[in-house]
């Protein structure tokens, strides 16, 4: 076999193995992205779900509504509470940079919480809601195809 024929077979082989070894490096980035939206994502809507069980619940509260239903409304905001923890554990994990935002955005959540009347409690809510889209920004930003 003459020496051209096999320093082509050579070549070609390396080049090939070069690309299945970028072509899996890629499938990989592109999986552990999918995970990082995926953990924005079940965040967000936790949060989001947080906020609106927290709003109504201190809503209740305000009005003076019945035991029962006030009851009621905090065994669903406790629910929504503790349907946050492990998204926002998974969001620390995959992508850490967002750790920041993403605690503000769920403090902001927090102090839904024992508002004195219903201008506070709208505002509470308003700075809640802000807070989120500040954190939404922020992963879009840093998740951008264009940012990778």
């Amino acid at each position: 076999m003459p020496c051209s024929v096999l320093a082509g077979a050579l070549t070609a082989g390396l080049l090939q193995h070069r690309s299945a070894r970028t072509a899996r490096a890629e499938e990989r980035a592109d999986s552990h992205r999918q995970d990082q939206l995926g953990a924005v994502t079940d965040f967000a809507a936790a949060l989001d779900a947080h906020r609106s069980a927290m709003f109504h619940r201190e809503r209740l509260a305000l009005t003076e509504a019945s035991t029962e239903h006030q009851l009621e409304a905090q065994t669903r905001s406790h629910d929504t509470r503790a349907a946050i923890t492990a998204p926002h554990l998974r969001l620390q994990v995959l992508v850490p940079e967002l750790a920041g935002p993403a605690q503000q955005a769920a403090d902001a959540t927090y102090t839904l919480r024992k508002a004195t009347d219903r201008t506070e409690l709208d505002a509470r809510r308003h700075a809640a809601k802000e807070a989120s889209v500040a954190f939404i920004a922020a992963a879009a930003t840093l998740l951008s195809p264009n940012n990778r």
